[in-house]
This record gives structure tokens, sequence and C-alpha cells, in this order.
């Protein structure tokens, strides 16, 4: 009951605030005739007549109620724009600017529909517990900036991209798979990292796993075939993009199945495509400084 009444308090502040000047005052004036109305209606139904003329009751009315008015449809716009304010900064990982593993997660489950396909990308920057123990987490952020800014660059405004983890990032995207080769050519490209404190810049590189969902499949499920895949892809060498196909799965790895990865886990499977596994090109392996 409660959260109902919150929802409904929600949605009324939602719908009432002013989104625009030219809003603010078509709404301004629908409420001051709202408010006339009911003032006609409680004169009547007390007295049962107009003791005012309809024109000089309206003006009555209007220079009455508008201060009141106005400050309240004032603190309504300001309570809108700061709960906006507040969801976004809730959703937001402070360090990159992305969204974090809540909002992706909450974007993500609102675009996947049970007849619609989606790949989820797992990636996560390469031996990066060796850059902070050796040039601090100074550094680190400004590799951790430098991988947002590459993942902005190679996604679109139709993907969710997140940081979802401490040096791990997400993306959700609808994308052929038969492009993903390319795709994670782009994701996995060496980064170079300039900072004021290294003599020479660093080469991070990446590595990401890629899975493709199936209707009916839940977005845990493919993220945790998007891990297995992203394993893979550390167990190969690092710096690539290992992507598990939905049409090499087997049918206990399927949605629903009581252990839906058992028996799909490529780590020690010697035929990657037996595991439904595609390996991209490898990059150049990671971090060094250039002389």
């Amino acid at each position: 009951m409660v959260r109902s009444l919150k929802l409904m308090a929600t949605r009324l502040i939602r719908a009432t605030a002013p989104k625009s000047r030219l809003d603010a005052a078509v709404k301004f004036a629908l409420f001051s005739v709202a408010i006339h109305l009911v003032s006609l209606g409680v004169e009547w139904g007390l007295t049962g007549r107009f003791h005012m003329a309809h024109g000089l009751r309206f003006l009555t009315t209007f220079f009455s109620g508008a201060p009141f008015l106005w400050l309240a449809l004032y603190a309504i716009g300001r309570s809108y724009v700061l709960h906006k304010k507040l969801v976004e900064l809730a959703g937001t990982d402070m360090l990159t600017g992305l969204m974090n593993r809540r909002a992706f997660v909450a974007q993500a489950q609102d675009l996947m529909t049970d007849d619609a396909g989606g790949i989820v990308i797992i990636i996560d920057a390469d031996h990066f517990k060796q850059v902070n123990d050796t040039y601090g987490h100074a550094v680190g952020d400004m590799c951790l900036r430098a991988v947002a800014a590459r993942l902005r660059d190679v996604t679109t405004s139709d993907d969710v991209l997140a940081r979802i983890g401490g040096e791990e990032f997400g993306i959700y995207a609808r994308r052929d798979p038969a492009t993903l080769g390319l795709f994670g050519n782009r994701i996995c490209a060496t980064i170079a990292v300039r900072h004021d404190a290294l003599a020479a810049p660093l080469h991070l590189t990446l590595s990401a796993g890629a899975a493709s969902r199936i209707a009916g499949e839940t977005l845990d499920q493919v993220m945790h075939r998007a891990d297995a895949a992203l394993y893979r892809a550390k167990q190969e060498g690092r710096a690539r993009l290992v992507t598990w196909t939905c049409d090499t799965m087997r049918p206990d790895d399927a949605p629903g199945a009581s252990t839906p990865h058992a028996h799909a886990n490529p780590v020690g499977t010697d035929d990657p495509e037996r595991a439904g596994i595609v390996l991209a090109p490898p990059h150049a392996p990671f971090i060094q400084a250039i002389g």
C-alpha cells in the first residue's frame, strides 16, 4: 500500500512538473481555471447561488491564488529536477562517468524481450593489479578513464555501456554476431596511457568475452556465459575478444536448465568450436613502455 502511494506520488510529480517555460505557463493557466471551477462549485454547494459575477469571481480567485500556485509549481519543478539528478547519480560511476552495474542491469533488462536477441560483452583491463602496484592508484584511475573513453568511442547511443566492477566493463548491444570480430578488434586494440608520473606512455590492452542472447534467457545467464568467454580470453593470452555463440549451445545449456552452464565452461577444451568459442585475432601483449 505504501509503495503504491509512493509510486502514485512520483507519477503525479512527474506529470505536473513544468518541463519548460511554455509548459509552466500552460499548467499555470489550467490550474487557475481548475481552482476557479472548484471555487464556483463550493460556493454553489454551500449557498445554492453565485454571489459574484463570473468574471469578478475569476479575478478574485486568480489574484488570491496565483502566488501560491506559482510557488507550488516551482517547488514541484525543483523536486522533479532534483529527483532526476539523484536517480542519475545513483546509476553513475563517479570515476568514469559511465553507468554503474545497477543501472546497466536495469537498462539491459528493459531492452530484453522474449523474441529479441542481444549481445552481452564483458571487458576487463589486462593485468590491472600490476598497474596499481607498480605505478599507483592515480595512474590506475587514469587507465580506467582511458578504457571508458575507448569504449565510448567504439559504442553507439543504442548500446548500454557501464563500468560493472573494479576494472570490468559491460556492454549490452543489438548487433549482428557476425560483426563481433571487427567490434572486438576495436575494443581490444592497444590503448596508450600517458601520465605526468610516467617517463613513457603505458600500452594497456583489454580482454573481452561476448555471448549472444537467445529468447527466454535471462541477463544473468548471458552474463555468466560472457564471463566464461572472458576467462577463456585471459587463458588464451589476453588482448582479444572471445565470443560464445548461442547456436553452439548444447541442450543442457539451454535456458531453464537447472545448471545451464555446467557443461559450457570452455577452459580446458582443446577444440574452441566444440565449446562454442570463436576467437578474434590476438593483439600485442599487455603493458609496455615506449622508450
